[in-house]
């Protein structure tokens, strides 16, 4: 006898195999999903430390090295999961939080003066006591 089709006991054993595969496979991409989020943010932190803040702060530098009155996406894009950044909260001498990002992770941030440049951080663990060493 030809068959030209699978048989239901097949097909069932199939989708079960599926379901297994399926339930161990999603929390694993849900964690990396989240992984590679915190690591974007990291990544525009640095960036915001390394190359724009610099050049905020020189521009202000003038005036005292506040930071406050400036717009970040006039010195570069900010990533969506981290869109509302609000400088005008930052403090100087220590870190204070400006955003909330979409995984729940702080980006703080420390305002310049005439002696120190502004700087950014990133923390996950909601950390809100922060000093300088916190993020060398």
């Amino acid at each position: 006898m030809k068959r030209n089709a699978f048989t239901m006991i097949e097909l069932i054993f199939v989708i079960v195999i599926l379901g297994i595969l399926s339930a161990v496979a999603l929390p694993k991409f849900i964690g990396v999903q989240k992984s590679a989020t915190a690591q974007k943010l990291v990544a525009f932190v640095g960036t915001m430390n390394r190359t724009v803040l610099p050049s905020m702060y020189l521009s202000t530098y003038q005036s005292g090295g506040s930071i406050k009155t400036l717009t970040i996406s006039d010195y570069t894009s900010v990533p969506s999961e981290a869109s509302d950044i609000n400088i005008s909260a930052c403090t100087n001498g220590s870190y204070a939080s400006v955003v909330t990002t979409s995984i729940g992770a702080q980006i703080y941030c420390r305002d310049g003066n005439s002696t120190n440049p502004p700087r950014f951080a990133f923390a996950t663990d909601g950390n809100t006591s922060l000093d300088n060493s916190y993020f060398k």
